[in-house]
This record gives C-alpha cells, sequence and structure tokens, in this order.
C-alpha cells in the first residue's frame, strides 16, 4: 500500500504507517527514506504512525526519530553495541564508525565522506559481538535556513550513491571531536580501554541491556586495534586519515557469550554486617589492569565508572568488608602512603564509591 512501507533500522524492520496523511506526504516520506526501503514481504517487528497534528516538516523530522526509537527498543536485548554514530564503508564492506554527541558533526562527516564512501548511517551504527554491522541509512537531517526543522533528505540525492555492500564489518571505532580550537591539521589520537569506555559509554544506547556490555566493547575495541580521536577543524581536512584508518587490520574478536556479569551486591539492610560494605548493583564490569571500569544502572539508562588510585583495590575487596579490612587491603596492594593517614584516605575514597553508587554501606549498628 502506498500508505505504508517498511524500512531497515539497525537490524530491525520497522513498518511506517503514513495512512492518516495527504498523498503528498507519504510522497514525500517514502522519498525521505528510498535508501532504507525495505523490499518484498517481510513481517514488521514494530509499526510507527507518522505524528497526527504537525506541519509536514515537523512530522518527518520526527519520523525519524520516532523510527529510531522503535528499532533500538526492539533490540535493546540483542547482542549488539547500539552506538550513536555515523558510518561509512568501502567497496569491500569495511566500516569507520564516527562516534560523538548530537550536533557535533556526525551528520556533515557523512554526508562529507559519502561523496567516496557508502553511507551506512548518520544517526545509529549497530555492531554485533562478532563485529558485523548493521545498518540505517535514515535520511539525512539537513539544517535549512529559516526553517525551525531539519529537512530530511535521502542520502542518494545528496550524490551519496555508493552502493552499500552486501556484508558490513567494524574496522575502526573514533570519537570525533570538531572543534575552532582543534590544530590546524587533524590529529589522531589513541585512546586507550578506559578513555574510550568514558566517552563511548554515554553515546551507547541499552548500555545495560543485554549480557556483559563492557566485555563485548572492549573485544571489539580489541579486534579493531583500539579506539581514537580525531581532532579537526573542518571536515574536508579527514579524507588522509579516514582512509588510512579504512586499511585498519582486523583480528577475530574474543567469544564473550560465556561470560557472566558482576555479581550484584547483597541489600545493605538485610545480608550485609552492620558497618560493613559490599559492591553495590553492577552490571558487568571489567578489569584495566591498574583500573576498573563498572557499569551501573541508573533510572536514565546506565553509567561507566572507570576507577582507579586505590579504587580498583576497595572494589575487589568490598564484599561485606569492614573499614579496617578494606584500609588493610589498600595497604597491602599500594603500601603505606608517603603523606596524610591512610585510614582517612581510605574512609573518604569509600564514601565518594558509595554516594556513586559503586559500594554500598550497611547501617551502623546501634
Amino acid at each position: 500500500m502506498p500508505d505504508r512501507f517498511l524500512v531497515d533500522a539497525v537490524g530491525a524492520v520497522i513498518e511506517v504507517d503514513a495512512s492518516l496523511r495527504d498523498v503528498q506526504f507519504q510522497d514525500r516520506a517514502r522519498g525521505a527514506w528510498i535508501d532504507a526501503l525495505r523490499v518484498g514481504d517481510h513481517a514488521a517487528d514494530a509499526v510507527v504512525a507518522v505524528r497526527e497534528g504537525l506541519d509536514d516538516d515537523a512530522a518527518l523530522s520526527m519520523l525519524s526519530t520516532d523510527v529510531t526509537i522503535a528499532a533500538l527498543a526492539h533490540r535493546r536485548h540483542d547482542p549488539v553495541w547500539m552506538l550513536h554514530a555515523a558510518g561509512l564503508a568501502d567497496e569491500s564492506g569495511r566500516v569507520v564508525v564516527l562516534s560523538a554527541a548530537s550536533g557535533t558533526g556526525k551528520t556533515t562527516a557523512a554526508r562529507y565522506l559519502s561523496r567516496r564512501y557508502a553511507y551506512v548511517s548518520d544517526e545509529t551504527v549497530a555492531i554485533a559481538a562478532d563485529g558485523r554491522v548493521d545498518p540505517y541509512r535514515k535520511p539525512l537531517s539537513i539544517i535549512e535556513p529559516d526553517s525551525a526543522h531539519k529537512a530530511q533528505v535521502a542520502p542518494s540525492r545528496l550524490g551519496a550513491g555508493h552502493p552499500l555492500p552486501p556484508t558490513l564489518r567494524v574496522v575502526k571505532i573514533v570519537v570525533i571531536d570538531r572543534s575552532p580550537d582543534a590544530p590546524e591539521l587533524p590529529t589522531i589520537e589513541q585512546l586507550d580501554v578506559g578513555e574510550a569506555l568514558e566517552l563511548l559509554g554515554p553515546q551507547t544506547s541499552y548500555l545495560c541491556d543485554g549480557a556483559a556490555p563492557l566485555q563485548r566493547i572492549d573485544a571489539l575495541l580489541a579486534a579493531t586495534g583500539g579506539a581514537v580521536r580525531l581532532r579537526y577543524r573542518e571536515v574536508t581536512g579527514i579524507d588522509a586519515i579516514i582512509d588510512d584508518l579504512m586499511a585498519t587490520e582486523i583480528r577475530p574478536v574474543r567469544d564473550t557469550s560465556t561470560h557472566i556479569g558482576e555479581r550484584a551486591g547483597a541489600p545493605a539492610d538485610a545480608s550485609l554486617r552492620p558497618g560493613t560494605f559490599d559492591r553495590g548493583e553492577a552490571v558487568d564490569s571489567l578489569d584495566l589492569g591498574d583500573r576498573r571500569a563498572v557499569l551501573r544502572r541508573t533510572p536514565t539508562g546506565g553509567q561507566v565508572h572507570v576507577l582507579d588510585g586505590i579504587g580498583p583495590t576497595i572494589w575487589s575487596a568490598a564484599q561485606g568488608a569492614t573499614l579496617d579490612e578494606l584500609v588493610d587491603a589498600v595497604i597491602a596492594e599500594h603500601g603505606e602512603p608517603e603523606h596524610g593517614d591512610a585510614r582517612a584516605m581510605v574512609r573518604a575514597a569509600v564514601q565518594e564509591l558509595v554516594d556513586d553508587g559503586i559500594l554500598q554501606a550497611a547501617p551502623a549498628q546501634t
């Protein structure tokens, strides 16, 4: 039916229902989504109705948002990393992923680079546990003068007409940092896993859903040589760097399917002895050598905390331990402090971890 059509979005099939809009709008909507159309019969994973009560420009803009939300929600429990990012692919299906917060240059980069590479997405790139990528060829959201809403334009109608290879695989994950204060020539900086998690965690949808998320992200980063940060002023200067990143050697992704996430801490008012500390509820954690990344669930999603200094030692020892026992564990691992009191330092660190929800404290005995 012309008033309904199917689109592929990060591995989900979404039916767009425009039956309550006029034919002119239906044609505009289908044209904007032409690069993501699913041809042939297929059961929809979710249905998104075009919003009523909005003018056409606003309705088209909100349609992009609603399709994205529906697709991400459908895949939230799958073992995929849904990263808020742009993606570009070469003719062999190698994908460079460019992640950053909204409004910081992803769409501009996707539009510019799609002159030479196939457009994968400018919104979300879904990366499976083995490195395969599901595209999301949604319309590009283009700022237009004197318009309250971004125009929704099919990438192929802006010169991004390179065919999408049948199989896609991530080769590099890039944090883009476009700024007028960036060096005149673009620079590339290797990120360690802790830095990458702190930057990419907030750009990950449903971070706390699915098994062992930190382990899966770490495995993908290791297979692609680690994440990098690209700093630049103008997108027109990044071609050579993207070409080099596209040639990154890919290693096999280690299997994390048997990993069991971190044990949740015992309820502070139940099984903990008075005056002791335990780990707070953790979705997953990752040993980073002298640091540890801990993922906990928050009311708005999830948050990655990277512990350093004495934090990892306290985390490891905090399984029903008293403050004195935590002090002993820190001294055994790090030695007596050159300056200050060890107990006071540990107490302050423990309180900070409790405030952050990383540890929980049992009530003191009355």
